[in-house]
């Protein structure tokens, strides 16, 4: 014989309140909002009895929804003693098991699976209009995914060599560790060993969130880990942060994955289960944690608690034990990420290869001849080719070239417009707030620092030298880097790309009124000397005696482009100013101006460097008085014969 409903014990904990309490639950219920669902009007409670109220919620809530409602009213007014019997009246039943649901779960699974399906098989991107969404399964493109950690030298060498035979080197890095692919998470290992938890690290832009959603779509689909898991549940980190009262399993899982109160107790009272649940949690650096209390085991899953300690159930597996994590993170919330994880997983997101690079440009133009267009104008750029790596500069690189290219007007956008674009993307919908200036301009003087002294490592120490605290740091502008050094390890961080700190470098010396000055560190002064990073007389100079300083100074003569600058500034609030441009422009010419003894001719020797300098400004008034100081040209590549 069935035990109570849930249905009875609504009516159970009605009939024990004494008449003035029944009243007072009442009003209170009238004005109590759970989730998304509006209270339940008050007229109809005014003069509703036990079983009309009981109705009310289980037509309002759902079974399992009415009695969560049940007890946060009954302790919103303070009536401790009814909420606590009705608790322990559920949470016996919840163990007796008398419900059979074995019939339900099959059906159940296969509802859930649709649902998920229809929300996760389109997306929508960052530049769409409203109710625009493009197909994931048709846009994805597979990432480079390596298990293991690296070490320090190995890492160095990959930062340094991010130019322009990045995209082919991360073939050969996939073949040196061990590769692997999203079928392949929960495999063994070669001791046997099979993960509980994965953890997929990886710089903002490189498509871990897309990856997590194309996990979620292909498994509602029956393409994947259909043996492995009869549930996935996705918790997007940044909704988790919406969430402020106390709440429980049930409630967190009914309130982001759709399944009503019922299936979910039914799915997951019985412990056999458990090791067929997966859940994705992805962006947990994002997640604000504002406890710092440690939880404990808890294998109630109706319990009420703050939401960061039931977090912290799930990662330290002291809830739903047997159950599996994907965990997608920047970098630099491991240390926090590992201080709740005991074994797991490790998985680095590289980004594309030169061949997937060249199918998500096919994915985007989908005509055979414009991708051809694009991915050769792309391909003769040695500073945007490599950054296509990461999908987002991809997307806007491909989103910048669609219309030159259907207007047969095509063109090549600076590097630096592209990187000013790159900036407001992860400034607009990868930060969680924007961030202050103060800490740009800090960020900026770091990578000054490191770029003037061969440095792309850099410790705590060099961090806190800035005034950086590693809570005001947003993750998504540097990576954190753990090192196995013998028997000890060590942390360090760099920038998220090698060409990205050169860009901050020069940033440095544009933020605000250009003079690049923050607490302890040296700027412009007066604001008319040339930046400290134009070194030597000239260019030419600079470039045989400086040459690791070529791309920031290329960069910085980009930020002369004074529209390209104003749109970046108009969209983010970041004012860029560069009061050095008149003595830049006479640095550039420094000793290019030569005196021909037999002609009497002056004829201006140019490095190709200084030709890239001048394009990436699109100056044509500064270009034509630089030209204007000589009746004859001279092209010199520096590594070659004169041209």
């Amino acid at each position: 014989m069935d035990g109570p409903t849930p249905g009875d014990l609504i009516i159970y904990s009605l009939e024990d309140l004494k008449r003035s309490d029944f009243k007072r639950f009442k009003n209170k219920l009238s004005d109590f909002s759970n989730g998304n669902k509006p209270p339940i009007p008050k007229g109809k409670l005014e003069n509703a009895d036990w079983i009309t109220t009981k109705d009310l919620l289980i037509g309002t809530y759902g079974k399992e929804g009415a009695l969560d409602v049940m007890v946060k009213v009954l302790t919103l007014i303070s009536l401790l003693g009814p909420a606590n019997d009705l608790q322990k009246r559920r949470a016996e039943i919840a163990q007796s098991g008398t419900r059979t649901t074995s019939n339900r779960l099959p059906e159940c699974k296969m509802e859930y699976m649709d649902s998920m399906k229809e929300d996760f098989q389109r997306i929508k991107e960052h530049n769409a209009r409203r109710g625009e969404t493009v197909g994931l399964q048709n846009t994805y493109t597979n990432l480079q995914l390596i298990k293991g950690p690296q070490i320090m030298e190995e890492k160095m060498h990959e930062i340094l060599n991010s130019g322009k035979g990045h995209l082919q080197n991360l073939k050969k890095k996939s073949d040196k560790y061990s590769q692997t692919t999203i079928e392949m998470l929960f495999d063994p290992d070669k001791d046997g060993f099979t993960p509980k938890i994965v953890v997929l690290q990886g710089p903002a832009g490189i498509g871990k969130t897309m990856t997590s959603r194309k996990i979620m779509l292909d498994w509602a689909s029956g393409n994947l880990y259909q043996d492995k898991f009869n549930f996935v549940f996705h918790l997007s980190c940044r909704e988790l942060n919406t969430i402020t009262g106390p709440i429980s399993l049930v409630g967190l899982l009914s309130r982001t994955c759709k399944l009503s109160s019922d299936d979910l107790v039914s799915i997951l009272r019985d412990p056999a289960n458990h090791r067929k649940l997966l859940f994705e949690v992805d962006g947990f650096d994002e997640l604000r944690w504002t406890l710092e209390k440690k939880s404990e085991v808890c294998y109630d899953i109706f319990e009420e608690t703050h939401k960061d300690l039931l977090l912290q159930r799930l990662f330290r597996k002291q809830i739903l034990k047997q159950s599996s994590l994907i965990i997608t993170t920047r970098p630099l919330a491991l240390e926090k990420l590992y201080s709740f994880v005991d074994e797991s997983r490790d998985v680095e997101v590289m980004g594309f290869t030169k061949e997937d690079c060249g199918k998500y440009f096919h994915n985007f133009f989908k005509n055979k001849n414009d991708t051809e267009k694009a991915l050769s104008l792309v391909k003769d750029n040695d500073v945007l080719y490599p950054m296509c790596a990461v999908p987002i500069v991809c997307w806007i690189v491909c989103t910048v070239l669609k219309p030159q290219i259907k207007q047969d007007l095509l063109q090549s956008k600076t590097a630096t417009s592209i990187y000013l674009l790159y900036l407001k993307g992860l400034i607009k919908h990868h930060c969680r707030e924007q961030p202050a200036n103060t800490c740009l301009k800090k960020l900026c003087a770091l990578a000054k620092e490191g770029i003037l002294n061969r440095k792309i490592l850099f410790e705590i120490e060099d961090l806190n030298r800035h005034g950086l605290s590693l809570s005001e740091i947003e993750s998504v502008f540097l990576n954190e880097n753990l090192f196995h050094l013998d028997i000890d390890t060590q942390t360090c961080y760099s920038f998220i790309h090698l060409s990205v700190q050169e860009f901050f470098a020069a940033l440095y010396y544009v933020l605000d009124d250009g003079s690049g000055n923050e607490e302890g560190t040296t700027g412009l002064g007066d604001g008319t000397s040339i930046p400290e990073i134009c070194k030597g007389h000239s260019l030419s100079t600079m470039c045989k005696e400086h040459p690791h300083l070529a791309l920031a100074v290329r960069f910085l003569f980009g930020l002369l482009n004074e529209k390209e600058v104003k749109t970046f500034s108009r969209s983010t609030g970041i004012n860029i100013s560069l009061p050095a441009r008149q003595a830049m422009e006479e640095w550039l010419i420094g000793e290019c101006l030569l005196k021909d003894s037999h002609t009497g001719n002056t004829s201006a020797t140019y490095s190709i460097e200084a030709i890239l300098c001048l394009y990436e400004t699109q100056n044509k008034d500064i270009i034509r008085r630089i030209i204007s100081y000589s009746s004859h040209l001279k092209l010199i590549d520096e590594s070659k014969a004169s041209l």
